[in-house]
């Protein structure tokens, strides 16, 4: 972003601050439709547009979305274009941050730590209890920024609160949003393309590392169509 563009951002933070301490007491759908409006506000202020290609026939009422990690805005960017509630898989340093980790309480993000082997597991765990009482839930199963069109190897164990809840995975391709980190080096629209479910009876015969495999496979095919 350009300097004009981070002190807009910066200036619509203390307002974003305020709105949190008023949810509170609200229910998750109510903060969560919140949150998305601010995440909208950010791309207006910024005089950013972004493309949404849904290609879903239906949307499931639950599903674990499973989306590449290009940069650091991401997370606000797929709030502002999917309409399901959900909640992230986040790292646990960002319920650190000023304002970020306000809103995270509230969404009640799911935390992990790289290094805690145990942490993790507990983690995915805990991932699909919330799968299972109802709410969707988004992972990267990068496990970190790309900073490209390019993805990172996935994680075959990201999928496992899926296989868990038994719910459908929905893919979800992020086009161009590295470019977000780069000062003043906007070249593209951002594009999120959300895939058709893939049910529980399809994957349940696939083992965890084969539908990684699958499902990163498909977000690159639609990162080369958009990039070509």
């Amino acid at each position: 972003m350009s300097l004009r563009q981070w002190l807009r951002f910066l200036a619509i933070f203390p307002a974003i601050y305020r709105s949190a301490l008023r949810q509170k007491h609200t229910n998750f759908h109510e903060r969560w439709a919140t949150l998305k409006g601010w995440c909208q506000t950010f791309f207006v202020k910024m005089k950013r547009t972004y493309r949404v290609v849904d290609r879903q026939s239906t949307i499931p009422l639950v599903a674990y979305y499973v989306s590449n990690h290009q940069g650091t805005f991401d997370p606000i960017l797929l709030l502002a274009a999917i309409d399901q509630p959900l909640t992230f898989i986040s790292k646990a340093e960002n319920l650190k941050l000023p304002v970020i980790g306000t809103w995270g309480r509230l969404i009640e993000f799911i935390t992990f730590k790289r290094e805690s082997y145990d942490e993790n597991v507990g983690m995915l765990r805990q991932a699909a209890r919330v799968l299972k009482d109802g709410r969707s839930l988004l992972i990267f199963p990068e496990g970190t920024r790309s900073k490209s069109n390019a993805t990172l190897p996935f994680k075959p164990g990201a999928l496992l609160p899926a296989y868990l809840a038994k719910v459908p995975i929905v893919p979800i391709t992020q086009v161009h949003t590295h470019e977000l980190d780069r000062f003043g080096q906007w070249q593209h629209t951002l594009e999120v393309i959300i895939d058709e479910a893939i049910p529980y009876e399809t994957y349940k015969v696939l083992p965890y590392a084969e539908l990684a495999i699958q499902i990163q496979t498909q977000i690159d095919q639609n990162i080369k169509t958009r990039t070509r």
